[in-house]
């Protein structure tokens, strides 16, 4: 990312501003029924000292209703700049202005032809907690993780052979450790040959709460019992 640059990108913001006129927040006191929306975007990066960092933001209703008619468009070189486009004989559009100090630092309005995109970003405080609590499992010896998804490398492919010798790494009694992945779960639910979306709220519960006996109840039921005799078919050869 461009720390030293920019914050987002002007098709980040883009993006967020659709995320935001996607989902209004409802408000009584406009003829609309809607004011500004509740939804924020959470960039995961990396600060200076090499540790994980949170920024959150929103983009103003001012930039929700840019790109809500469809004005506000990326740089093609430039990240850090958005560009207002032009009227034509089809559509018109205002100009849209902002103010800047010039270097004998006199306020002076350009207009936003480009447009920094920081002028369309509101921060919004993001926090975590000082000690962690991890829902998901961390592997220990030589045991693999499950493949990351929508990675096209060789060494991450996610198919069902994948996923029997992921699984065949776990004992039956180990069952809460092997499925507190998220991308096991998310195989799980899109699996085509053996559809588990339907059955796996109960297993959610019981990996949300750490429940180890809830766990091993639902590996005992037909649906994964099927599963497993396919893992175990798959192994095997």
């Amino acid at each position: 990312r461009g720390g030293e640059t920019h914050f987002l990108s002007a098709q980040e913001i883009i993006t967020a501003a659709h995320y935001q006129n996607t989902f209004p927040n409802k408000c009584k006191q406009t003829d609309e029924g809607m004011f500004g929306s509740k939804f924020t975007t959470v960039c995961v990066t990396g600060n200076k000292e090499n540790e994980v960092h949170m920024e959150g933001y929103q983009v103003s209703n001012q930039c929700m209703a840019l790109v809500k008619d469809e004005i506000l468009v990326p740089t093609k070189d430039a990240p850090e700049l958005g560009y207002v486009i032009e009227s034509t004989d089809e559509k018109y559009v205002p100009d849209v202005f902002f103010m800047e100090m010039d270097k004998y630092k006199n306020e002076i309005k350009k207009v936003g032809r480009p447009l920094p995109v920081e002028y369309l970003l509101i921060d919004v405080p993001v926090s975590s907690p000082l000690q962690p609590l991890a829902t998901f499992a961390i592997l220990e010896g030589d045991r693999k993780n499950f493949a990351v998804g929508n990675r096209l490398l060789e060494s991450s492919l996610q198919d069902f052979n994948s996923f029997a010798q992921y699984m065949s790494q776990f004992r039956s009694a180990e069952f809460l450790t092997a499925v507190s992945d998220l991308h096991v779960l998310v195989f799980m639910a899109t699996l085509d040959i053996m559809p588990l979306r339907d059955f796996l709220g109960p297993l959610y519960e019981a990996i949300r709460t750490a429940n180890v006996e809830a766990a091993r109840e639902w590996s005992y039921l037909d649906h994964w019992s099927q599963m497993q005799a396919l893992i175990q078919a798959t192994t095997m050869n």
